[in-house]
């Protein structure tokens, strides 16, 4: 199995809105493993209330992001190219909902990065031809804040 890593920087956050960072499609006949994800918010305003982040599956895909490339990160350097289309930077959430296997954290905008490593053994699977995806809601009022997150998976 292959692992790769798809990374973004989000555009500002808006107040009460969902915003998908990062969706992974992957094909399907080829599942795929989240092992790690990560967030990093920016805030500087002490007011700017805490950020639900949810990591997990979704039932239809985001329209409306920009195609990423995944970057193989292969430690035995056997480099390829993944199966699993990516996308970054959602400009409306489209359709879709959460489906209640995966990750909700409510993060302080103004704390430190927020990482999540899973052991192979109780990783998220992700079957080929549904949707994973690391989407950010901020708080009722937010000011300034982007967002620094990526994913690493296996397929």
């Amino acid at each position: 199995m292959a692992t790769f890593q798809v990374s973004t920087t989000t555009a500002t956050l808006v107040a009460a809105t969902a915003y998908t960072a990062i969706e992974l499609r992957p094909v399907s006949s080829t599942p795929i493993q989240i092992l790690k994800w990560w967030v990093d918010l920016n805030s500087a305003t002490s007011s700017n209330p805490p950020v639900l982040v949810q990591a997990g599956k979704f039932t239809a895909a985001v329209t409306t992001n920009t195609a990423a490339t995944p970057l193989p990160i292969d430690y035995r350097g056997q480099d390829s190219a993944a199966n699993t289309a990516a996308g970054v930077n959602a400009t409306s959430e489209g359709a879709g909902t959460w489906v209640a296997n995966g990750e909700l954290h409510s993060l302080a905008p103004q704390g430190f990065p927020f990482a999540v490593w899973e052991t192979e053994d109780t990783a998220l699977w992700v079957p080929g031809g549904s949707f994973w995806r690391l989407r950010i809601t901020p708080g009722s009022a937010i000011t300034t804040t982007t967002a620094t997150c990526g994913v690493l998976f296996k397929e």
